[in-house]
């Protein structure tokens, strides 16, 4: 994972130039050289962008940036650490495969260059700790080392172990194995080289083996000409005390500290969009269509969140950033100037908004019958903010749909003077991202990127589109310099108005979801027609029937409980009063209860709605809005 749990929001300080490279790679989209963010460095990256994937490979001299965004300075070999291995829980008991490479047969040194894109192999970890990462419904994993607590950082080794032989005795407890993982082998053209040392383990507290040693003998035991096979099942039956012969080979720890980089860069999906659970069923992600380099990291775009200035604040408009599906992880890449930011910027909202046209084609197919048709979805950052004063609750409840919550109060309740606590937006606000969804009929809000069937089934927020209404959309607000597009949302429910500033990236994407919401409120209050509240008119339990066509009916329950199906209403219950839409002259509320309808020269209704009368104006509004729009 690059930087997630902590970015950095300090300006940076200056740096070298970028070399530039702008043009299109024959293999992708776009190429061309940027940085990206590791454990507070900055290191030098070629970026491809291709059609669903973002392939990043670090620089040949694997050097961090001169001078980290936080203003700590980075050592000039570019290592990560204080001790041993950048390297985490892993597979165990892996065999060897054949990988890529020149020279270095027979446990001679490969050279630097025959390392540049060589796999060399799987880690084979030897009795160390484990790991894995299946998180149900989106399973993703970045190999992050610092996320494990099992793998120990690089480090420089004293001149005089270098290209040294030494021996070192290792005594494994009764619990815990020899804490090593291995790379290499004959069949590779490598050394059985150590490419991890787990903290706290047998190998960790002998004290005297690095990451880079290679393995010449075990227990006396030639693993010189060895294959990774042989290497394996000659320390796996070493007994409680091994004695191996090794020599620090320097020459590999470019090797290494590039795989370390790298593989905390961006993530992988390890299940497909939507793949159904169970056991015989595929469920791999799509493999990017160029061959996959074992040095290259390739971060899928599908449901992508593209952001910037979200989580790390850059005032120089230099940086985008990347999160994961799940919300989990990042990736932060930064271009040499503002200008070619934008340009990388644009080049990857365009691949990824066709990207979340596939998915939401895609969801369709699967999802229609269960939460209804998908019109628009999409990242959103939502104001986070102290919240404001809420109407009365009460125990009134709408046919037509208030808000229903999995986490209590998302949004931001207005006072009952109808304003919210803050109706703008300010430079210290921070923003929480979030998935938004609009169906036919509702407003739906996850935490992240539903990827499977039953997380789209259990969404944080959901709301009527009825009783939903747009505002203040085209609300710009500068964030260091940099204009950003603002909004509202307006909810109505039972316990007063759920308010959501809510910014999105680009104009192009404010616009797009303001037409999303106009039009499916529209298409929400046509295909329902008609709405019930209960109420109380003149001391007496009513019903109040909002229909698009034939107006307001306003019917005495009697008897009758509220809860009535309204196509009998007519049939059961007797009927006060009617009055065509175009009568309506204004309407009003308090905020709390209390409804108030002018219907001009037949005076104006005053209705207790017994809890917020909000969902009924929103639904009133909608319904108005619709007809006009009807007739244009």
């Amino acid at each position: 994972m690059v930087e997630s749990s902590s970015l950095g929001r300090t300006p940076p300080a200056a740096q070298q130039p970028i070399p530039q490279q702008h043009s299109p790679s024959p293999s992708g989209l776009r190429c061309g050289n940027m940085e990206t963010r590791v454990r507070g460095a900055w290191y030098r990256v070629l970026v491809t962008l291709e059609t669903d994937f973002l392939a990043v490979s670090l620089d040949e001299s694997c050097e961090a940036a001169q001078q980290s965004n936080d203003g700590q300075s980075t050592t000039l070999n570019g290592t990560l650490g204080s001790n041993h291995s950048g390297g985490g829980g892993g597979g165990g008991g892996g065999a060897g495969s054949a990988g890529g490479g020149a020279s270095g047969q027979n446990g001679s040194l490969p050279n630097s260059a025959s390392l540049q894109g060589m796999s060399g192999g799987p880690d084979t970890e030897l009795e160390g700790s484990t790991g894995g990462n299946d998180n149900g419904d989106l399973c993703l994993n970045n190999n992050n080392n610092a996320g494990d607590g099992g793998g120990m950082d690089m480090c420089d080794v004293p001149d005089h172990v270098a290209n040294q032989k030494r021996h070192v005795r290792i005594i494994k407890s009764d619990n815990n194995g020899l804490g090593i993982s291995i790379k290499g082998g004959r069949e590779n053209r490598m050394p059985i080289l150590i490419s991890k040392i787990f903290r706290g383990m047998a190998a960790d507290q002998a004290k005297g083996l690095y990451v880079g040693d290679a393995i010449l003998t075990v227990n006396g035991e030639e693993l010189r000409d060895a294959t990774h096979d042989e290497a394996v099942r000659a320390l796996k039956r070493s007994g409680r005390v091994v004695d191996l012969e090794v020599k620090f080979l320097r020459e590999v720890t470019p090797y290494f500290r590039k795989a370390s980089i790298i593989s905390e860069v961006g993530w992988e999906l390890q299940r497909a969009f939507l793949c159904p659970l169970g056991p015989g069923v595929p469920t791999s992600p799509p493999a990017p269509k160029t061959t996959p380099r074992a040095d290259t990291r390739y971060i899928p775009l599908q449901l992508t969140h593209l952001a910037r200035n979200l989580k790390y604040i850059d005032p120089e408009n230099r940086c985008f950033e990347l999160h994961s599906p799940d919300g989990v992880h990042s990736c932060i890449l930064r271009a040499a100037d503002s200008a070619e930011a934008l340009v990388w910027f644009n080049a990857l909202h365009s691949a990824m908004g066709t990207s979340t046209q596939r998915a939401l084609a895609e969801a369709n197919r699967a999802l229609t019958n269960l939460i209804g048709e998908l019109k628009h979805i999409g990242w959103l950052s939502k104001r986070m903010n102290g919240g404001g004063s809420s109407g009365s609750g009460g125990g009134g409840a709408a046919s037509g749909g208030s808000g229903t919550s999995n986490s209590g109060v998302a949004g931001e309740l207005v006072s009952p003077s109808g304003r919210s606590s803050s109706e703008s937006s300010d430079e210290s606000d921070k923003w929480l991202p979030i998935f938004v969804a609009v169906t036919e009929r509702e407003f739906r809000i996850y935490e992240s990127a539903p990827w499977s069937v039953e997380a789209w089934s259990r969404p944080l927020e959901v709301y009527a589109l009825a009783t939903t209404r747009l505002a203040g959309a085209g609300n710009n607000s500068s964030l260091n310099g940099q204009q950003t597009t603002v909004f509202c949302v307006r909810c109505g429910t039972a316990r007063g108005v759920l308010v959501y500033w809510l910014r999105s990236e680009t104009h192009r994407d404010m616009a797009s979801w303001a037409r999303a919401l106009v039009q499916g409120s529209h298409q929400a209050v046509n295909y329902q027609r008609e709405f019930s509240f209960r109420c109380l008119y003149q001391g007496r339990q009513c019903q109040l029937v909002v229909h698009i066509n034939r107006g307001f009916f306003l019917y005495d329950c009697g008897g009758f409980a509220p809860t009535t199906p309204t196509a009998a209403v007519a049939a059961t219950k007797t009927q006060l009063w009617q009055f065509a839409f175009d009568k309506l002259k204004g309407s009003a509320d308090d905020g709390a209860r209390m409804l108030y309808l002018d219907f001009g020269e037949d005076g104006e209704i005053e209705l207790d709605m017994e809890c917020c009368p909000k969902p009924v104006v929103f639904v009133v509004h909608n319904c108005l809005s619709a007809k006009v729009h009807n007739i244009a």
